[in-house]
């Protein structure tokens, strides 16, 4: 299987590029069989379906690279200099989920791990350096959007993440609350999801921006036994829920294209 799908867009390009680094399922059988049985069957804190419920965005013109494997076999948004096999939040590999159940079934060997970091996290940030490269070739700027999902600690519907400030300009930030805000989405910003990896490590700005959004799963996911069995792709509420993110995404992305026009960019 390929480790990424990558999306061109179907119309006029825009100067965005959208990572997906968490909504892969796919999990190599020889990584699978070492998996506690539990989570073999669940993959907890999977971003579901993101790349469904945001399937418009190559019509808006935005080029997306999105993730085909698990998290769990490693984590794309996660340091490559850092901690190997540790802590769900830290961890290339983690050992176990947010919820403390065990991912595998017996200790791991680090030289294995450190080989899966070479053979999955480094092609998909070749890859999505390449085209955030491409993309400031071609219009000068980029915006990079890290897409991900959660269920908890917070029950707002979105979290914006530019790492307090430093990751983009206000003028972007302010534009996608502003245009999520219109649509009847209650969003906060950097509490608790500033900004992971991909953000800090890709964002430059003003020319290079970089926001992390996070959406509540109950916005496109029957939810009601989320804590006992991973739920089920339903069409239904992801197209009730992209009749709500496409406006706002194509008034965010707007304000970001017409910010060198208004002089914004280079001020903020």
């Amino acid at each position: 299987m390929e480790l990424y799908i990558l999306s061109r867009p179907t119309g006029v390009t825009a100067p965005v590029v959208a990572s997906l680094p968490h909504s892969g399922l796919h999990v190599p059988p020889r990584i699978d069989t070492l998996f506690d049985a539990r989570h073999r069957q669940w993959l907890r804190n999977t971003d579901w379906f993101l790349p469904e419920l945001y399937s418009f965005l190559p019509e808006l013109g935005v080029t997306t690279l999105a993730a085909t494997h698990s998290r769990y076999v490693v984590d794309l948004n996660r340091d490559p200099r850092g901690e190997l096999h540790g802590n769900f939040v830290q961890a290339l590999v983690a050992k176990e989920t947010a919820h403390g159940a065990p991912v595998y079934r017996s200790e791991q060997d680090p030289n294995a791990l450190r080989a899966r970091v070479a053979e999955y996290h480094v092609p998909y940030h070749k890859a999505l350096r390449d085209l955030i490269d491409e993309t400031m070739l071609r219009f000068g700027r980029t915006l990079l959007l890290d897409l991900h999902s959660f269920m908890g600690p917070i029950a707002n519907d979105h979290c914006i993440g530019d790492r307090h400030g430093t990751s983009s300009t206000a003028h972007t930030s302010d534009a996608f609350e502003d245009a999520l805000r219109r649509q009847n989405f209650d969003v906060v910003r950097n509490e608790p999801f500033a900004g992971g990896h991909i953000v800090r490590a890709y964002a430059d700005p003003p020319q290079l921006e970089a926001l992390q959004l996070e959406i509540r799963y109950s916005n496109y996911i029957d939810c009601s036994l989320i804590d006992e069995q991973p739920p089920q792709l339903d069409l239904g509420r992801i197209a009730a829920a992209q009749a709500r993110l496409r406006p706002a995404f194509v008034r965010a992305i707007a304000a970001f294209t017409a910010a060198d026009q208004l002089g914004v960019a280079a001020d903020s």
